[in-house]
C-alpha cells in the first residue's frame, strides 16, 4: 500500500521541502563509471505527461576517497515504469524547470505549473 496525495506541479516541490521522510528508500542508477543518481524513494506522477519525477543526487566518484560523493542535486524524469534503469532524462534543476527543459518549448511554464500530480511515498513497512 503506499500514501498517495494530490497537488499542482508549482507547489510541489515547496511542500516537499517541509516534509520528513524518514526510512526512505532510495535507488542508485548508473550513469557511468564515474556517476551515479542516488534518488528518492517518493516520487511525483503527472497523469496527464505519463510522467514520473524523482528527486535526487547525482555522485561523482572521489579518486582521492575511492567511492561515489555527493556533488549536485538533480530530478529525474521517468515514463510511468519506475525502473531505475528506465530513466529517460536528469537535470540540475527543480521539477518545473527540469519537466519545462524536457518538453522544449511544447507548453508553456505557466501551464506546467498547474499541472495535477500526486506525491507517492510507498509504505517502508514489509
Amino acid at each position: 500500500m503506499e500514501n498517495r496525495k494530490k497537488y499542482r506541479l508549482g507547489d510541489i516541490e515547496e511542500i516537499i521541502s517541509e516534509m520528513e521522510f524518514e526510512d526512505r528508500c532510495d535507488e542508485i542508477v548508473e550513469i557511468d563509471d564515474d556517476l551515479q543518481l542516488v534518488i528518492s524513494g517518493w516520487y511525483v506522477v503527472v497523469p496527464s505527461l505519463s510522467l514520473t519525477l524523482r528527486a535526487g543526487v547525482a555522485c561523482a566518484f572521489d579518486e582521492e576517497a575511492g567511492m561515489f560523493m555527493p556533488d549536485f542535486d538533480v530530478t529525474v524524469l521517468y515514463e510511468y515504469e519506475l525502473t531505475a534503469d528506465k530513466w529517460i532524462y536528469y537535470e540540475q534543476d527543480g521539477f518545473t524547470v527540469t519537466l519545462a527543459n524536457w518538453l522544449n518549448g511544447r507548453l508553456p511554464i505557466s501551464n506546467i505549473e498547474t499541472l495535477e500530480c500526486y506525491l507517492v511515498i510507498p509504505d517502508t513497512e514489509d
